[in-house]
């Protein structure tokens, strides 16, 4: 009996409109965070339907979910760990205050005392490294940044989609600019076995956080987002949202509660 051929990759679905919001550095364990990301997750319950500014039109939709890019907590704590808990809870539910799922991966912060929250993250969505779909739009978490096994796991991951699926990566580190030098993930090869496993792929965007920073750039033709942050100044967040033709990251500020950035670009299809 021949062996069962290997499934094909999943094809692109056409009839997509996803929102979906990225934040970063919620830092819980320095002081005043518990309070300033309690006031982070009203904004985030309150996007829906909000004017977007008319240079980009119509009214926010209603987020599929929160991504959050590392550095929950200050020092890894288990004390820090449970305020992340019960602000931004899970799924959405009586668990936390956010009104939506959420999507954690850990940041460099998070491992200060021991490999405890990134455990409390595999228990939560299964493993260090996870992907989900949201209509036609692929989503990967790849954690602090994808090291050999994030690499081994996107490699497999990716091929389980077909190459005109839009794909969006998030993790913690920084790919270039400030603080991008002098971690284990800057060094190395692993940003050039990043682009290998990438490779062929529809690539609409990396998010990242540890910069505390709102900002756009273009690594290798690839357009990567700075979200902000809930600790320090940049008190932004991201609203992003793909539809057949487009997808835009267009940036609220909390405290002002006024778009600050805008970004856009067309499908390639």
């Amino acid at each position: 009996m021949e062996a069962d051929a290997a499934p094909k990759p999943r094809p692109s679905k056409p009839g997509s409109d996803v929102t979906f919001l990225v934040v970063s550095d919620t830092h819980f364990g320095y002081g005043g965070m518990v309070e300033q990301n309690r006031a982070l997750v009203s904004e985030v319950n309150g996007i829906e339907g909000r004017a977007y500014p008319p240079s980009v039109g119509g009214t926010v939709g209603r987020p599929r979910g929160l991504l959050v890019t590392g550095d929950l907590t200050e020092w890894g704590r288990t004390d820090e760990w449970e305020p992340f808990v019960a602000t931004y809870g899970l799924d959405g539910g009586a668990d936390g205050l956010l009104h939506m799922p959420v999507f954690e991966v850990i940041g460099n912060h998070d491992k200060v005392h021991g490999p405890w929250v990134e455990a409390m993250v595999v228990a939560r969505h299964g493993g260090r490294f996870y992907s989900w779909d949201w209509d036609d739009l692929h989503l990967v978490a790849l954690g602090e940044a994808p090291d050999d096994e994030g690499l081994a796991f996107l490699t497999k991951d990716l091929a389980t989609i077909a190459p005109n699926v839009p794909v969006v990566l998030y993790f913690h580190l920084a790919l270039e600019g400030p603080w991008s030098t002098g971690n284990w993930f800057a060094e190395g090869t692993y940003k050039q076995r990043l682009l290998t496993a990438i490779a062929g792929h529809d690539i609409l965007a990396i998010f990242h956080g540890h910069h505390h920073a709102t900002d756009h750039y273009v690594w290798h033709g690839i357009d990567v987002f700075k979200p902000g942050a809930a600790k320090n100044d940049a008190h932004t967040f991201a609203v992003a949202r793909l539809t057949d033709q487009r997808f835009t990251v267009d940036s609220y500020d909390w405290n002002a509660h006024v778009w600050r950035e805008m970004f856009a670009k067309e499908r390639r299809r």
